[in-house]
């Protein structure tokens, strides 16, 4: 295999672990099921990652690594004007709603009773929230609130999100999930998390 192709390959292997994770669930899915969503051989597969649980960990850095970028990237915009700070929470509710959630989901279930899949999964998932309160610090840090009062309003935003999400497979209320983000987004704006309250924002209130 050529090394300009190597990065292409991985990228369909991440990707194709990803949907069979989505589709089947993490001990339902094996290396022979990934290799054939990949199209590549079962060879090729392991020449890259030797181990479902190397295969696995990748898989789910890669997404991480991926959203913490966009969180990043939109962070920037509104630190620089062009995006209401609403948006950002809307795209962080965008993301749990999506990919992101359901496979986290994956690995938090059987991470539950399999320790292979904990230790895969501890180290990342405190990379990814460490890698998301620095962002949210550098957007809202001021003289009104503490570092600690910042990690507490990211993460109670993000519990809310996830609980929010996982609401969602049971009961499809699309109304009341966005009447809750509304709620939300004027919880934070009122204890001074935005530097200005969107009027769109006050008046769906």
């Amino acid at each position: 295999m050529t090394t300009n192709r190597t990065p292409k390959t991985q990228a369909r292997i991440m990707q194709a672990t990803l949907e069979c994770i989505l589709q089947q669930g993490i001990r339902a899915t094996s290396t022979v099921n990934i290799a054939k969503q990949a199209g590549v051989s079962r060879g090729a597969l392991v020449h890259h990652y030797p181990t479902k649980a190397s295969l696995m960990e990748a898989a789910m850095k890669d997404l991480l690594d991926r959203e913490v970028e966009s969180v990043r990237e939109t962070a920037k915009r509104v630190e620089e004007g062009t995006l209401e700070f609403e948006t950002l929470l809307d795209m962080l509710h965008e993301h749990f709603n999506g990919d992101l959630f359901m496979v986290t989901l994956e690995f938090l279930t059987a991470a539950r009773t399999d320790e292979s899949v904990k230790k895969v999964l501890v180290p990342l998932a405190k990379q990814f929230n460490e890698s998301l309160e620095a962002i949210w610090e550098n957007l809202v840090s001021n003289t009104q609130h503490s570092e600690h009062e910042n990690r507490v309003a990211l993460n109670a935003t993000l519990c809310m999100m996830r609980g929010m999400a996982s609401q969602s497979i049971w009961r499809d209320d699309p109304e009341l999930r966005r009447d809750m983000m509304l709620f939300w987004k004027q919880t934070l704006i009122n204890a001074g998390f935005s530097s200005k309250t969107s009027s769109s924002v006050r008046e769906r209130i």
